[in-house]
């Protein structure tokens, strides 16, 4: 395909790893997201595999690894903060030849969202996709703010929540699969809790807390629990129900959500996965959660938007037509997505205790999982490598 315009929704993960993939290749693309400026919300994530992949083939390795939090080792406390378990984080780094980092999910988004800007892609923060019309030869998209444009492609990196699947796809042929969890993410304050230099993992029946040290003051803390699905949380509602869910609960758990102010901004969301039949329709295709979303639980997710906007550009440069593009990217990626979606929702019947669980042998399975030997085997079956690696 001749390079030319394209929309594309979101500008999160998928959407800026498109964005600079497609503006090297010569095209025009055009950012939209609803948020008024790029997030600083998202919880602390294990980077490598698909991701370390991409961010290598994109030349960010070195942005990466300027990105620097005091995390030497993970330790599994009980309800007095006494540590059970530990294992230091050198030995899951070498399991992955060093090709492994811990980053927050907005550090990732601030790497790409600068080199976007560097290359001069054009980003409208606070816009929104109101309408698409199809036609032979382009898309014509309306937006929020009244303006009506028109591009050659559309694409929609708009996340589980995806604006564009839901103008274009049919929902009756979307199946969510929601995995019985929520997640919350927000930073705290360490002043008066002294995390050390080490992630604390506190599980307890149904809730579990992971509290990460960013410095010598500031702490990012991520909260899992079961739940029935209410759907999405407004903002306001979302530290009030973490602090009736967590009531109660063991060493500081309790106490990091007391000390929250209520305007404090709180990622929040559900363990939902997102599957579809086909991921594109005429001139318009989804690309990350809006398509596959593998949730959380899976560890992967950040790793294969990337790897699905890679894939996407690729097939864009090599294909003659729009269609033959999305066709090969869907027939190469599909597959290894539903793989991990199917890893996940094994996984998610065990990522948190239950009323069933044998605290004695869940501490010794966790310990067999964090020995060398069990970290590399784990890390074998949950995405260490690449969804690229026979790709070029």
């Amino acid at each position: 395909m001749k390079p030319t315009s394209v929309l594309i929704s979101g500008g999160g993960i998928a959407g800026l790893t498109l964005a600079i993939l497609l503006k090297r290749m010569g095209w025009q693309p055009t950012v939209v997201e609803r948020n008024d400026a790029p997030s600083t919300e998202g919880y602390m994530m294990d980077f490598f595999g698909s991701g370390w992949d991409v961010a290598e083939r994109m030349g960010l390795i070195g942005d990466l690894n300027a990105i620097h939090y005091p995390i030497k080792r993970m330790e599994f406390v009980d309800g007095d903060g006494r540590a059970y378990m530990t294992a230091p984080i050198e030995r899951i780094s070498r399991a992955l030849s060093h090709r492994y980092c811990y980053l927050r999910r907005s550090d990732l988004e601030r790497i790409l969202f600068n080199r976007v800007r560097n290359k001069g892609v054009d980003v409208r923060f606070g816009t929104t996709i109101e309408s698409l019309s199809e036609t032979a030869d382009d898309v014509s998209a309306t937006f929020s703010d009244g303006k009506r444009e028109s591009f050659a492609l559309v694409i929609g990196a708009d996340g589980i929540h995806s604006r564009v699947r839901d103008l274009v796809f049919d929902p009756a042929r979307t199946v969510m699969t929601y995995l019985g969890y929520y997640v919350a993410a927000f930073h705290f304050s360490d002043i008066h809790h002294d995390l050390g230099n080490a992630l604390k993992i506190c599980e307890e029946t149904d809730r579990t807390a992971m509290l990460y040290p960013l410095g010598a003051t500031r702490a990012d803390a991520t909260y899992l629990f079961r739940h029935p699905d209410i759907g999405q949380v407004p903002a306001a509602d979302r530290m009030p129900l973490l602090r009736q869910v967590f009531a109660g609960a063991g060493w500081i758990i309790g106490r990091v959500l007391d000390e929250q102010p209520g305007t404090a901004p709180v990622f929040f969301d559900s363990a939902t996965q997102v599957a579809m039949p086909e991921w594109h329709a005429g001139r318009i295709a989804l690309i990350g959660d809006a398509c596959g979303c593998l949730t959380l639980l899976a560890g992967q997710g950040s790793h294969m938007a990337m790897a699905g906007a890679y894939v996407l550009a690729r097939e864009l440069e090599r294909a003659a037509t729009h269609q033959e593009a999305f066709a090969a990217y869907q027939r190469f990626l599909k597959p290894q997505v539903e793989k991990r979606q199917r890893d996940a929702a094994w996984f998610a019947k065990f990522f948190v205790p239950s009323e069933r669980s044998r605290p004695w042998l869940r501490r010794l399975a966790i310990d067999a999982i964090l020995s060398s030997l069990g970290i590399a085997i784990t890390l074998g079956q949950f995405g260490s490598k690449s969804a690229l690696a026979n790709y070029r």
